[in-house]
């Protein structure tokens, strides 16, 4: 097989493994953020530092074999400050503080299941101080 013939299986390699590093799906469980994800939602998280707003994957800091999802609300160069949108059913960072910045690496950026709901997972706003409104009453 000539270095030309090869250049088409090389690109698909490459990109695959680039995929693979750079991209992530996950499955959210729980009802932690709700209402903006629900148990059963499929998610593609890209590899990106956190930004206050944004809806994260962490590492769990009671566990490290598990993934937490929830929105980063306070974010600087050395802590973030995780939340869930249902402050009713979420564990996070009332419970177990800030957690490192290096343990959330993963910035959600789309929901791809179900069909229904397909589409962008938006960031929310973070008003002063870090905290970000409540999206319904608690």
């Amino acid at each position: 097989m000539s270095w030309r013939g090869l250049t088409w299986p090389l690109v698909i390699v490459l990109t695959v493994f680039l995929a693979r590093r750079y991209l992530d799906v996950v499955e959210v469980r729980g009802r932690s953020m709700a209402p903006t994800l629900h148990a059963g939602d499929r998610l593609l998280a890209v590899r990106l530092r956190a930004r206050a707003g944004d809806v994260v994957l962490a590492t769990d800091p009671r566990d490290p074999r598990r993934e937490l999802i929830k929105r980063a609300t306070s974010v600087d160069r050395h802590r973030v400050r995780l939340r869930g949108d249902n402050a009713a059913a979420s564990t996070d960072a009332r419970t177990f503080g800030a957690v490192p910045a290096d343990a959330v690496s993963w910035r959600v950026i789309l929901r791809y299941w179900p069909l229904d709901r397909v589409g962008r997972v938006p960031p929310a706003r973070v008003k002063e101080g870090g905290e970000r409104p409540a999206p319904f009453p608690m």
